[in-house]
């Protein structure tokens, strides 16, 4: 009788490995042939690319990206941001925590660390943000936190120097995102942890407050084509938008409630932590604008992914192959090319759809991690990156 019950119980685990993978391919679900799969739990391995995933055939295949040729120190852990050089495919730059500058020379397979040859970076800053100037890419600029504040530093020889030209004026708060020009190098406008939108038209030699905010912001998107209209989005979700360079700011949150919008039923949820250094959020997740139509806005959320057609005005959500809340995606990204290409990220599945989010297929990468932001390379965007995190 025993022998029996114990056939059974083998016939059903059988089946079980059988069916499963069946019906989550019919679901579009795939995965992937590596050597990071734990012998025991049938999952990835949680050592499998840890802190960068790289895939150089547009998310079909992957490999770790966390490869040091500095002697003596390792990749970070936690990787904050990377930027592409706007002229030269295989130049980028890393910005992580605890970890300064980082550099790629050979499109983000291997990196080495930087190093200020002045000391005005600090090795183990926290770079939040790095930014190219697309009409003189010598100069670079830096959002970082180091010596207890938050602090701006520009470089005008590719980075191999920086001086400071902001900091914060009380301790442990951020400066968290900047953008520039596209046409002017010396106009810089930045978010911080005190709540400032601030701007520079010379450089970093004099600044002004375009507008402070009653929380701290954290993410700033300025539309290319006609500056004068910004989004920031605050450490609690809020988010805010202006048509005329700062000067008057529409609450976008309250304007979708009165007009019976999308938004209000979310109402994000954000919390800072200035101590870490790292915002941890609740619902609100990443703000991405669509690379090729400014107007359209996508955010990752613990709702799953909401998408915006009129400039933040009103939402809907888009259908992927998740229930929503059943896992928050952290990640969304926008192909450079077409509008119809997203990807996003919720826990470690690659979610992919060709037809502006009404199909997707999913893969699960070989890590454990958390996908906290998908980046494709502008120049090459077969290559895309996974940042990875708890």
């Amino acid at each position: 009788m025993a022998l029996k019950i114990l056939f059974i119980v083998l016939v059903v685990v059988l089946g079980l490995l059988v069916v499963i993978p069946f019906v989550l391919s019919i679901a579009g679900f795939q995965s992937f042939g590596f050597s990071g799969f734990t012998s025991t739990g049938g999952g990835p391995s949680s050592s499998a690319g840890q802190g960068l995933l790289r895939s150089f055939d547009g998310g079909e295949n992957w490999q770790g990206a966390a490869v040091s040729k500095t002697k003596g120190v390792s990749f970070p852990a936690r990787i904050f941001d990377l930027a592409f050089h706007p002229q030269e495919p295989d130049l980028i730059f890393l910005g992580a925590k605890s970890s300064g500058l980082w550099k790629s020379m050979d499109a983000g397979k291997s990196w080495e660390k930087m190093y200020d040859r002045g000391g005005v970076l600090d090795p183990a800053a926290d770079v939040y943000k790095i930014a190219f100037s697309r009409s003189s890419p010598p100069i670079i600029y830096l959002a970082v936190f180091q010596n207890k504040k938050g602090r701006v530093l520009k470089s005008a020889d590719g980075g191999e120097s920086f001086r400071e030209i902001y900091f914060v004026t009380a301790d442990r708060l951020g400066v968290f995102d900047l953008y520039i020009n596209p046409e002017d190098a010396n106009q810089v406008t930045i978010v911080t942890g005190q709540g400032g939108v601030l701007e520079t038209i010379n450089g970093g030699l004099t600044w002004r407050v375009v507008k402070w905010f009653g929380e701290p912001l954290v993410k700033i998107l300025v539309n290319p084509v006609f500056a004068g209209e910004i989004f920031v989005l605050t450490d609690r979700g809020n988010l805010f938008k202006t048509f005329d360079s700062g000067k008057n700011w529409a609450d976008l949150n309250e304007w979708s409630q009165n007009q019976g919008g999308r938004i209000g039923y979310l109402k994000p949820q954000v919390s800072l932590d200035p101590f870490a250094g790292l915002f941890q959020r609740n619902n609100v997740e990443v703000l991405v604008a669509d690379p090729n139509v400014f107007t359209t806005l996508y955010l990752g959320s613990g709702e799953g992914i909401l998408r915006s057609l009129d400039g933040g005005f009103t939402w809907e959500r888009l259908n992927t192959l998740i229930p929503p809340e059943a896992l928050p995606v952290r990640a969304v990204a926008v192909h450079p090319r077409s509008s119809n290409i997203i990807f996003a990220g919720a826990s470690f599945q690659f979610h992919r759809s060709y037809d502006g989010g009404v199909n997707w297929m999913v893969k699960f990468l070989p890590t454990k991690s958390n996908i906290k932001s998908i980046l494709i390379h502008p120049l090459k965007p077969e290559i895309i990156f996974a940042v990875l995190g708890r």
